[in-house]
């Protein structure tokens, strides 16, 4: 099969397999910069094809065609390798020397997805990372706290750029206070793994928060990225200057004590995107950890005072009178007013009030009151309604942003028979969207609890809509699914979708699962 889409695949990058001068061309003859997109094809199309995995291991594909001549092994061998697993394998725990060239990202755990047993983390896998040339990327899952000796060998790999660690554990021996890390760029440090956000209860939150604040010290100087969760924040980041930060995302739960966003972002003069997204923390028994959260401060500054190349902000879970809105600049090119939630599997119940923040219509045209002075916006997500976005709702949001390009609506979809916004019958809506007369982009988002309510591709509705609104290029829809840690899937369609046949309608009716009752009492 991967031969047949290899010939398939060099068919489309060469216009021509032989000509009559000379001999029919060869593999050996193909440049290998076709060679590279070929490979690239062929791993974004098994990547594709495979359920998503934990450990995708998308590269085996190209292991056959590796065997077939030597220049062929040649070539293959830098995308076969280039991301790996510390998986232990014949009783050895470091990969062979001779593969080191062509790591570019290195997965690190103590514990496989495949395979239960525990993954030994050895003295002899810490000092070959430095060795590996090629190495930009590197993410951690352990179920332990972070030993020191590893965090000090990756400050050492000149050309580390980005380090992802997730669902930390902190709380061991504290880190050096002089860590190098000479290129790195981007800082993912967050406390979430693939079950959730569920941790061991035994961890020492201050003195975790401690250690974070003592890398970060090492590294403010020089990220331009930074995502972490909240639980991680504490008083000491607000005193660090970030001369370079250009991309800031808090998740998860709120700092203890609160921060509010004018303190987290006091000293990111470079900031040009800022992410707030606050959930609701069940395993603290305090009323501050539920949303609505308060994220501004009453009569605070414009952050772009702070600031002053802020041009995107979303935000999550806040008050529909947030004092934060009226500290965004007219300025802003996009904000995403988003509704959050912690990942959890079906086995733990969440009452629906914990749920994230949703308006009912009357709130949610107060919030859009508040932000009415961002008249320059270009992109709008406006997801944290509770009720399927109306036309009145789109026409007030197509007065007050005259020049929005890309627009996101969504709502929670609570009954099996709710498909407003799959099977659009209501003739206003089309209208109200027409408003919207720069709408380049429209993106659908429909919010199910569980994951059996994914009808699937909406390309029917896809269709109305870029018949209805010519000036749209751009449709997208998702299925947003609460209870699976999965990458949620955007289908997408452009104008040229109008040269065939309408595709059929979606089936009306899902399996008979009731689908949260706790929210059909509105």
């Amino acid at each position: 099969m991967i031969f047949g889409l290899l010939s398939k695949l060099l068919k489309a990058f060469l216009p021509t397999i032989s000509t009559p001068e000379r001999h029919p061309l060869t593999v050996t003859d193909v440049p290998t910069d076709i060679l590279d997109l070929v490979f690239e094809t062929l791993l974004d199309l098994e990547a594709a094809q495979q359920p998503y995995g934990h450990e995708l291991c998308n590269s085996a594909c190209l292991i056959p065609l590796s065997e077939t001549c030597r220049y062929m092994r040649t070539v293959a061998l830098p995308w076969i390798f280039r991301e790996v697993y510390n998986w232990r394998r014949d009783g050895v725990d470091v990969w062979p020397d001779t593969l080191w060239r062509f790591f570019r990202t290195v997965h690190m755990r103590d514990r496989s997805v495949r395979h239960p047993s525990q993954i030994r983390l050895t003295p002899q896998v810490y000092c070959a990372l430095p060795k590996m040339q090629a190495l930009t990327k590197v993410t951690l899952r352990l179920h332990a706290a972070i030993p020191v000796e590893l965090l000090s060998t990756l400050s050492l790999v000149r050309g580390l750029s980005v380090l992802e660690i997730h669902q930390v554990r902190f709380d061991g021996p504290p880190p050096p206070d002089n860590l190098s890390f000479p290129s790195l760029s981007s800082l993912l440090i967050g406390i979430c793994g693939f079950q959730g956000v569920t941790r061991v209860p035994n961890i020492d939150h201050d003195f975790e928060r401690h250690n974070v604040a003592t890398l970060l010290r090492s590294l403010s100087h020089c990220l331009t990225r930074l995502h972490i969760s909240g639980d991680l924040l504490s008083p000491q980041f607000c005193e660090l200057f970030w001369r370079k930060l250009q991309l800031f995302t808090v998740t998860e739960h709120t700092p203890t004590p609160f921060i509010p966003i004018p303190q987290l972002v006091a000293q990111m003069p470079a900031l040009q995107s800022l992410a707030v997204l606050f959930t609701a923390d069940l395993s603290r028994d305090r009323n501050d950890v539920f949303p609505p959260f308060r994220l501004g401060i009453m009569n605070g500054d414009l952050l772009t005072n702070l600031s002053p190349h802020l041009t995107s902000v979303s935000l999550s879970n806040m008050e529909h009178n947030d004092p934060i809105f009226g500290q965004l600049s007219s300025s802003l090119e996009s904000l995403h007013l988003l509704p959050m939630r912690d990942l959890y599997t079906m086995e733990v119940p969440i009452p629906a009030s914990l749920r994230e923040v949703r308006f009912y219509d009357q709130d949610a045209f107060i919030v859009l009151e508040h932000i009415s002075h961002l008249d320059r916006l270009t992109d709008l997500s406006f997801t944290l309604i509770r009720h399927p976005p109306s036309p009145d709702l789109i026409r007030a949001i197509a007065l007050k942003f005259p020049m929005l390009r890309c627009l996101q609506l969504g709502y929670f979809v609570r009954r099996q028979d709710d498909l407003y916004l799959v099977e659009l019958r209501d003739a206003a809506l089309f209208e109200s969207l027409r408003l919207v007369q720069h709408l380049r982009h429209l993106k659908l988002s429909l919010d199910i609890y569980w994951s059996s309510a994914d009808r699937g591709p909406p390309a029917h509705a896809a269709y109305l809509l870029m018949q209805e609104l010519p000036n749209l290029q751009t449709v997208s829809y998702r299925w947003r699914h609460y209870h699976t840690a999965a990458p949620d899937i955007w289908h997408t369609w452009d104008r040229s979708l109008l040269l065939h046949s309408p595709p059929p309608q979606l089936p009306k009716k899902i399996p008979e699962i009731e689908l949260v009752r706790a929210d059909t009492a509105d």
